[in-house]
């Protein structure tokens, strides 16, 4: 079984695009003390994934293969990277960060990263265990390995089909920045992705609450995320 949790539209998006095709995909509003209202996503996988559990897998031995690495990597920056577009004195910084709990992973992928030319920093840790959040509480330490260099992360980036339609949108900003740019012409789209994901982001956590409280009416007693007790609304 695979799940997760989420506000964000455009991962249930990319869970349903991965995952329909083979095998039900179930998706439900849920309440999670200390995050607020929330969707659950889960699917139960058939045996033809269970490549993915090899030790082959798992300690990247099939890296060598350029190709396959480059679409792996979309895939983690997909599901656990970020890219970050923002000020360096007068002109842009761009950064790719690729967060895992394993540290080991990221070590055999630091590797294989450079080895496309690449070199990204770190690992570092950047939360430890049992650092609390307004998501929740980590269980293990959280580790980045970052690509620091703007031309780097902005090259690598333009290689990596992502299919997140967040990262799809900040990988376009990115490749479209020429050298010398400057952050006051950058700054509006930067802004206005941002100010997208956030109203997208707010009304969908909305939307999971409206359907929870329908669903279960002893919620609107739950406290939200922003300390306000939740009142039902029926749809």
């Amino acid at each position: 079984m695979v799940t997760s949790t989420t506000t964000h539209p455009a991962f249930v998006e990319l869970f349903h695009q991965m995952f329909d095709g083979h095998g039900p995909v179930y998706q439900y509003p849920m309440y999670e003390e200390g995050k607020g209202y929330r969707w659950k996503v889960a699917t139960r996988l058939d045996n033809s994934f269970r490549f993915l559990l090899t030790p082959r897998m798992q300690g990247l031995e099939w890296a060598m293969d350029g190709g396959l690495l480059t679409h792996w990597l979309a895939g983690f920056t997909d599901s656990d990277g970020s890219i970050q577009i923002s000020r360096a004195y007068n002109g842009v910084r761009m950064k790719l960060n690729l967060y895992n709990t394993n540290l080991e992973l990221l070590v055999r992928l630091k590797k294989q990263i450079e080895r496309l030319g690449f070199f990204p920093s770190g690992p570092y840790v950047t939360m430890l265990k049992g650092s609390s959040t307004p998501y929740g509480t980590y269980t293990k330490d959280l580790w980045n390995l970052p690509l620091q260099r703007t031309w780097e992360a902005q090259k690598l980036l333009r290689s990596l089909p992502v299919r997140h339609r967040e990262r799809q949108e900040l990988k376009r900003i990115v490749v479209s920045i020429s050298k010398g740019a400057r952050w006051e012409d950058i700054a509006p789209v930067v802004r206005q992705a941002r100010r997208k994901v956030e109203e997208e982001v707010e009304d969908f956590a909305k939307v999971a609450e409206n359907e929870y409280t329908s669903r279960h009416p002893e919620a609107s007693l739950l406290p939200r995320k922003d300390g306000q007790r939740a009142t039902s609304k029926k749809r």
